[in-house]
């Protein structure tokens, strides 16, 4: 009634599912008639021949990971043999069917999607979820990945929340529809068709009360007597607003007998999973109470169940109803309920555990432990939030304060790495924050939101120092935990005060701890065999090693430029649920792609991170991905976008005294003057990262300036600056760090040595195995080598590798300064490469333009010089800028350029 054009939109989603993928989100009031909306479309679905699966978010297994997900998948479970083995063994971890390592939630997500898309495949699914709002995190973070990615498969997925509440189901991107009350006139239709012979006066009354909620519409005049339904009898007094359909239900509640209460409150509280009613029953006998199937006669009767005989399943026909009975039972009535439920569960089921602990009267020491373990099993699966929220209560549960301080604590470390920084926040200042746990959530609060490292040091060093000792696997977890964060910190301050107290707990920190400061801190000097070390690491990883620990192991490859060559490994062990995890996978991925010369990706990656970031308060992380957007824009010579990000980054980075980010503005600062030839500039840059000749200790990012550091002192006539650079990076065997360290080193070799040599390094940096890998320095190697060869006469070898810099610089990397420079020389070397069309001439500056005319009326760099007041050096750079502007590559042609630009403006 009323919901015509609901039902078209639904219809509309149900036909685009068929064909190529479609998702919904219904919003609205309780009782405004979704799942109505939804028992629709799954009706029509049905009768188009649809495979329709149903979930239902349960308030109960609000806090248990993966319930909703596996009410979704469980019916598609014997189809697992259609999908890779591995994504599997992943669903069948994550629905703990088996055994075996933490999944990653990018893992599970990618499993789930493919599973459904290979039932798809067979025949067309409507996916129908209601009360979204109840859904647990973890399957809510699935659900939105696989709602998001429907495209070519043929899935309707269609949801329905309660309007302003949608729980963990982050709706960003999703197609909403709103369904709002029914207007006056459905609302009047629709009471009439239901109850038939009211009185004007009940009738006017119940539309006010009602408000166009169907449900209200519906149920409220059933509770009247027959004198008030016809208008002999007031109605009752005003209800409360947020209570009169909860009333609706406790009316009819109180009219159950005992034993069918008690009965509805075991499904309330269980959850309305297939096959609850065997779970039901066994739990009513371990209460002491009698079976009787009247039971479910009467609860069916009611109008409050609904029971499918085929599925063994009782569920309560609106959510509503589910929450009014518990909240209408006493409080023994409810605890004896989940005594019961408790009784009849497995010992290590995490639902068994919350039973346990809604049922204890006050503090108990063995139900907190039990709520302990779940929590810790939750947390080796990736499902951090959930775990933080079992962690918390398992403090409220502990008799002894120092283990509800403790528990606190692992509260807060867990809601820290789930990306609840707020929550994090809270919990450390409830707890006593002077355990390891406590002092390592709190400083990762002080450090990811605020910045601040001075703090983060105060917090830390005082825990570390004084941690007594121990071989406890977990006081070691808590110690290498608490160091993560202090080193992490260390980096990007980049001080040298802050590192002494650093290296005095190298002593105790685990080997895999070790091996990533050596990476980290001062690579240069100690990164030499991490590489190996770090494939030892990775083998011996166990099935049972918590995910966030793998996060030393991810930290060192993003230092060894080598995330990729383990993406397995991280898919098979990482739990992105966190959303610390999530995001540093995801910042890993950023650099990587960066590295790699996929800059799109990049972008996409990290301007969706910054968002994200942003809105969690990460600043820190923001920073990070906005230092991955910075990058891009100064390999591609996009300037008002670098001035902007790198504006952001010291605007958050100067006050707090971050200085590798300030020094990351430096290096994007270089990249972009070598790319537009000003190596003036780029050499005075760059001698502020690393002197000429020296590898600066305690600076992780030498090699990102090295090749840009001495290609500038050579075009700048510094050769000898150029050669120390060189041999500063053979002595310190930096090609033995990493293959990317390799090229790196290997090119700037070629470019500083001398003519006669330089040929033979050339091929040697060629040489280098999968040098082609690193797009950014292989379009480099060709273009210098190309022109090398150019300038010996060699044209039919240097059209070779100059073609392949032009390939690489305006596909691949889309970089259209060094593009028009790689044009050039291919130009010089008698090959006719034309502009892609559209593409507009870059703006010259005004100086550039002056400098121009005055080289194009003959003047010398040093006339030029004195003219303007500059040395001869920097009128050639700004030459050396002009050149590729204008299309040319000498001066004689700057006359003519110049006039057919200003004929070009003119048009």
């Amino acid at each position: 009634m009323g919901r015509t054009s609901e039902l078209r939109a639904l219809e509309a989603v149900l036909a685009e599912g068929n064909v190529d993928g479609e998702a919904l989100l219904l919003l609205g009031d309780p009782g405004v008639g979704k799942s109505v909306l939804l028992d629709a479309v799954a009706s029509a679905a049905r009768a188009n021949g649809v495979n329709v699966l149903r979930v239902v978010g349960v308030e109960a297994e609000e806090d248990l990971a993966f319930s909703a997900l596996h009410q979704l998948l469980y019916p598609l479970l014997d189809q697992l043999p259609g999908i890779p083995a591995f994504q599997a063994g992943v669903l069948e971890q994550a629905l703990s069917i088996r055994q075996g390592s933490a999944p990653g939630r990018f893992a599970i997500s990618a499993a789930a999607l493919a599973l459904l898309q290979a039932a798809a495949g067979r025949e067309p699914l409507c996916v129908v979820v209601d009360d979204v709002h109840w859904i647990d995190r973890s399957s809510a973070e699935v659900l939105m990945f696989v709602a998001r990615r429907l495209g070519g498969c043929r899935v309707a997925f269609i949801m329905a929340a309660r309007s302003g509440w949608n729980g963990f189901v982050d709706p960003t991107g999703l197609p909403v529809l709103a369904v709002p009350p029914l207007n006056l006139q459905d609302a009047r239709m629709l009471l009439e068709r239901s109850h038939p012979g009211l009185a004007e006066s009940a009738r006017q009354r119940i539309l006010d009360e009602a408000e166009g909620n169907p449900l209200a519409l519906i149920e409220l005049p059933e509770q009247l007597k027959p004198a008030q339904r016809q208008g002999r009898e007031l109605l009752p007094a005003n209800l409360p607003l947020s209570s009169r359909l909860e009333s609706v239900f406790a009316d009819r509640v109180l009219l159950l007998t005992p034993a069918t209460r008690f009965f509805l409150l075991l499904v309330a509280l269980d959850g309305q999973r297939r096959g609850n009613v065997r779970q039901i029953r066994a739990a009513l006998r371990a209460a002491g109470e009698p079976w009787d199937d009247t039971l479910l006669e009467d609860g069916e009767r009611s109008g409050l169940l609904r029971i499918d005989h085929m599925e063994d399943r009782v569920s309560f026909r609106h959510p509503m109803a589910r929450s009014c009975l518990v909240h209408m039972s006493p409080s023994g009535r409810r605890r004896a309920a989940h005594r019961a439920l408790a009784a009849v569960m497995d010992d290590t089921s995490e639902r068994r555990a919350w039973h346990l602990a809604h049922a204890a009267e006050g503090p108990d020491e063995a139900v907190a432990l039990e709520l302990t373990r779940a929590a810790q099993r939750a947390l080796a699966r990736g499902g951090a939030a959930e775990a933080a929220v079992a962690f918390r209560r398992a403090a409220e549960l502990s008799p002894d304060g120092k283990a509800r301080a403790r528990r606190l604590d692992e509260a807060a470390f867990a809601a820290g790495v789930s990306g609840q920084l707020a929550t994090a926040s809270e919990l450390v200042t409830a707890g006593s924050a002077e355990t390891l746990r406590g002092a390592a959530a709190a400083a990762y609060v002080l450090f990811h939101r605020d910045g601040d490292v001075d703090a983060v040091f105060h917090t830390l060093l005082p825990a570390l120092n004084e941690a007594p000792y121990s071989t406890r696997s977990d006081d070691l977890a808590a110690y290498d935990d608490a160091f993560y964060v202090l080193l992490n910190s260390a980096v990007w301050a980049n001080r040298p005060d802050l590192w002494p107290p650093v290296e005095r707990m190298l002593d105790r920190v685990s080997d895999i701890a070790r091996m990533c400061f050596d990476c980290v801190a001062d690579p240069a000097r100690t990164a030499h065999d991490v590489r190996e070390r770090l494939d030892r690491a990775t083998a011996a990883l166990s099935p049972h090693t918590p995910f966030w620990r793998v996060n030393w192991l991810i930290y060192t490859a993003l230092y060894l430029d080598a995330f990729s060559y383990y993406d397995d490994v991280w898919r098979d062990f990482v739990g992105q649920a966190a959303y610390d995890s999530q995001r540093f996978v995801l910042l890993a991925r950023a650099h990587d792609a960066f590295m790699r010369g996929d800059w799109d990706t990049t972008l996409v990656i990290a301007t969706e991170g910054t968002g994200d970031a942003a809105e969690h308060e990460y600043n820190f992380t923001h920073m990070m991905f906005t230092y991955g957007l910075a990058s891009v824009a100064a390999g591609r010579g996009d300037e008002e976008a670098l001035r902007r990000h790198c504006d952001a980054i010291t605007a958050w980075a100067g006050p707090r005294r971050v200085r590798l980010l300030l020094a990351a503005v430096a290096e994007t600062r270089v990249t972009t003057a070598i790319g537009r030839g000003d190596f003036e500039e780029a050499y005075q840059q760059a001698v502020l990262l690393t002197p000429p000749g020296q590898l600066p200790a305690y600076y992780p990012h030498v090699q990102r300036v090295f090749l840009d550091l001495v290609e500038s002192a050579v075009r700048t006539g510094r050769t000898a600056d150029a050669r120390a650079h060189v041999e500063a990076g053979r002595q310190a065997r930096l090609g033995a760090i990493s293959p990317h360290h390799e090229i790196i080193l290997a090119v700037a070799a070629a470019v500083a040595a001398a003519d006669e040599d330089a040929g033979e390094l050339y091929e040697a940096a060629l040489a280098v195995p999968d040098a082609s890998l690193w797009a950014y320095e292989y379009a480099r190697l060709r273009l210098l080598y190309g022109e090398w060869l150019r300038r010996r006469r060699d044209y039919t070898a240097s059209r070779v590798h100059l073609s392949v810099a032009l390939d690489l610089f305006e596909h691949r990397l889309k970089a259209p300064l060094w593009a028009k420079r790689a044009r050039e020389e291919l130009r010089a070397a008698g090959v006719g490469v034309p502009v892609p069309e559209g593409r507009a001439a870059v703006p010259m500056s005004a100086q550039e333009r002056r400098i121009a005319e005055l080289a194009a009326g003959g003047l010398s760099n040093k006339e030029i010089g004195r003219r303007l007041n500059i040395s001869p050096r920097t009128a050639g750079a700004h030459l050396y800028r002009v050149f590729p502007k204008l299309g040319i590559t000498s001066r004689a042609a700057l006359r003519d350029a110049l006039a057919a630009l200003d004929q070009r403006q003119t048009r």
